[in-house]
Parts: structure tokens; C-alpha cells; sequence
């Protein structure tokens, strides 16, 4: 007898144990190590970045059909406020630029001109870029799929050599999620301890101890996850108490996390600028600047007339639109981050993300971390499992010693 209550009181402290060391190491895998260690096929490597292409595709499929679009992002900027911000930048510039042109349609003519023409001459040119920023902006949104795919922008920025962003990502909107996991360990490492020693105590068959820490271990870690996504809404037990999934029931603060990450790593003017000078996007856009350069060109000619000194040099016509090229790109780069700050400020990622995710229906909000545990869901309960088995053990030789 005095036994058994040694049993009762030790054995379940050390399956607490146990289960919560074997807990927390398993969650440790789904972050760590970020290189593979082993030998050949072999080894481990975080679950996270083995499957970041997999995961951050997941992730993007829910962004791009659930929170926004290219389209909806392009219609935010607008021109005259992007103009207003640019102002000090282009001004510092305007008068060399006028100059240049101005030397191309008739060699010396800027310079001989006096200073308050000048003056209404880039005034008129300051007038005529709102225009133009409005028409570029009109023909860019017509493009916006061909220039950013949002899909491939959230993909290059979770997978690859930016994979821990996603592992820093998902441990920020999981942290509670992963701490449960662990302490849930302790809690029915507990239970187990409690089964076995009763198993014991009821049939003195040591085998049993096993057999029941391995049903029982594998049993709770699966529980330990259906706990975390389930019930999505709350629901009453045995009428007594409620219950919510952990996930869902954080849905409010986990979509303000996800939207801050949005904001400032994943969806950010930098990126959206990145992968639009790159490839394929970076060529198209040429095309439509100079497309667009061109057709202003010839309005202004037809809005001056054809004695106008713009319509008598139409034979340098590209020459005067690679002299604009060429500077508006410049001042484009020094402007940039005046640019990106207005972005951020119109584009509003963090909002957008934060109100969308929270209103979201839980099914599909609860695939921005279901898909992580889907990837180490078998390993979690197989843990458990062996756990239960090993203490199952580990407990029947104590016991037959006793």
C-alpha cells in the first residue's frame, strides 16, 4: 500500500515533467535548427523553413483572395497629393531639366531667355505634371496585374533566403498558441502518470503501464491541437462550462499582429518597389513611362500649334523624350523615399489587414497557422505517443523493483 502512494505521489510529477520537456522540444522543431543537421536523408531542420515555399504560398493565396488587391491599392495614390510631396525634390531639379530640353529643341534659346519667361516656363511645366502623373497612374492600374503580382511579392518575402521572416512571423502570431502546446504537455504528462499508477493499482499488470501511456500520450497531443482551432465559436460542455478554440478566440489581436507585420516586412512600399523595377514587371514599366513621356509630348504639341519651336523640332522628338526619361528617373530615385513614405500612408496595409483579418470567418482565418501545425501535427502526437510509451516503461520497472 505504502507503495502505490509513493507511486501516486512521484510518478505523475515526473510524467509532468516529461511531458512538458517533450512538448516544448517539439514545438522547438518547428523553428529550429535552421539548417538542416544529419547525416544523408537523416536529420531535422525547422518545419517552418523546410516548408517556407509551402506555408508563405498558403499565406499568399489568403492575402490575395481575402485582403486585398493591386487595383485597390493603386486606386489610394493620388496623384496630386504624390505630386505635393515630390514637390521640393522635382523643384530642386526642374529648372536644370527645363534647360537640357530646352537645348535640345533650339541649342541656346533657354539660356537667352530672360529670367521672369523662365519663371511662367516652368510654371507651366509644374502645372502640366499633375496631368501627366494622373495619366500614368490611370495607364499603370490598366497593368496592374502584369506590373505586381501580390501573390509572388508575399511568396519572395516568407520563402528562401527570407524564410525567417516567416518563422519570426508565425512565432509572433502563434506565441500563445505555442506556450499552450508546451504547459498542456506538464498538464497531461500529469493525467498519464495518474493512469498508469491506477492501471497498476487495479489490475498489478505491468504491461498495462505501456500500453496506457502510449493511448493516452497519443491522445491528448492530438486533443492538445484540436483545442487550439476548436470549437471556432463558443460552446457550452456538459452545461457547465464554455469553451473556445485559443486561435479563434484571439482572432482580434492576432489580425492587429499580422497586420503590423504586414506593414512594416511583408507588404511595404520598398517591396511593392523592389519587385516592380525587377524582370519582366521592370521592362513593362519602361515601356508604359516612355509610352506615356510620348503622348504627353504630342499633346503639347497639339496644344501649342504647329509654329510652336516644340512642333518645328518634332525631328528630335526622341531625343527631348529620353532627356525626360532619363531625368524623371532620376529624380524618381532621389525621391524615393518620399515616395515609399507616401505609400505607406495611402496603401494603409496595417489597417486594411488588422479590420479584414477580424472579420474574416474563422475557417479561413484559422489557415494562416493551421497550415504550420498541419506540417508537425503528425510529429507532435507522435511525441506524445512515445512519450506515454517510454514513461509506460520506465514506470513498470520502478514498479516491479518496488
Amino acid at each position: 500500500m505504502n507503495n502505490i502512494i509513493l507511486l501516486f505521489l512521484t510518478v505523475p510529477v515526473i510524467t509532468a515533467l516529461i511531458g512538458w520537456l517533450t512538448n516544448w522540444a517539439a514545438v522547438k522543431m518547428i523553428f529550429h535548427p535552421v539548417k538542416f543537421i544529419g547525416i544523408g536523408p537523416i536529420g531535422w531542420q525547422a518545419v517552418v523553413i523546410k516548408q517556407s515555399e509551402k506555408l508563405a504560398t498558403g499565406i499568399a493565396e489568403m492575402a490575395t483572395d481575402n485582403l486585398i488587391t493591386t487595383e485597390e491599392l493603386l486606386q489610394r495614390v493620388d496623384p496630386e497629393v504624390m505630386k505635393e510631396r515630390l514637390k521640393p525634390v522635382v523643384d530642386a531639379h526642374l529648372p536644370r531639366v527645363a534647360e537640357e530640353v530646352g537645348s535640345i529643341v533650339m541649342p541656346g534659346a533657354w539660356q537667352a531667355l530672360p529670367d521672369q519667361v523662365k519663371t511662367m516656363a516652368l510654371a507651366q511645366v509644374d502645372a502640366r505634371t499633375g496631368s501627366m502623373g494622373a495619366d500614368m497612374l490611370a495607364m499603370f492600374a490598366e497593368e496592374a496585374d502584369d506590373l505586381i503580382d501580390l501573390h509572388q511579392l508575399v511568396i519572395r518575402n516568407l520563402s528562401g533566403d527570407k524564410a525567417m521572416v516567416l518563422s519570426e512571423l508565425t512565432k509572433k502570431i502563434g506565441k500563445n498558441e505555442f506556450k499552450f502546446i508546451e504547459y498542456y504537455g506538464a498538464i497531461f504528462g500529469f493525467v498519464i502518470g495518474l493512469a498508469q499508477v491506477g492501471a497498476w493499482a487495479v489490475m498489478q499488470t505491468w504491461w498495462l503501464m505501456p500500453i496506457v501511456g502510449l493511448i493516452v500520450g497519443l491522445v491528448t497531443n492530438w486533443l492538445a491541437i484540436q483545442m487550439i482551432f476548436r470549437p471556432q465559436e463558443p460552446t457550452k460542455y456538459l452545461g457547465l462550462f464554455t469553451y473556445q478554440g485559443l486561435f479563434p478566440k484571439r482572432q482580434a489581436e492576432i489580425a492587429a499582429d499580422y497586420g503590423e507585420s504586414a506593414a512594416t516586412e511583408l507588404l511595404t512600399p520598398k517591396n511593392f518597389i523592389d519587385l516592380i523595377l525587377e524582370g519582366k514587371s521592370g521592362e513593362r514599366l519602361k515601356t508604359l513611362f516612355s509610352k506615356a513621356v510620348r503622348r504627353k509630348l504630342d499633346e503639347e504639341v497639339g496644344r501649342l500649334g504647329p509654329n510652336s519651336p516644340l512642333a518645328a523640332a518634332a525631328n528630335k522628338s526622341d531625343a527631348i523624350a529620353t532627356s525626360i526619361e532619363t531625368n524623371v528617373l532620376t529624380i524618381a530615385k532621389e525621391a524615393r523615399p518620399q515616395i515609399e513614405d507616401y505609400l505607406a500612408e495611402a496603401f494603409d496595409i496595417e489597417t486594411t489587414v488588422r479590420e479584414r483579418l477580424t472579420s474574416m470567418p474563422k475557417d479561413k482565418f484559422e489557415r494562416i497557422l493551421r497550415g504550420v501545425f498541419e506540417e508537425d501535427e503528425i510529429t507532435l502526437i507522435v511525441v506524445g505517443g512515445v512519450l506515454g510509451l517510454a514513461v509506460g516503461f520506465i514506470q513498470a520497472a520502478v514498479v516491479l523493483a518496488l
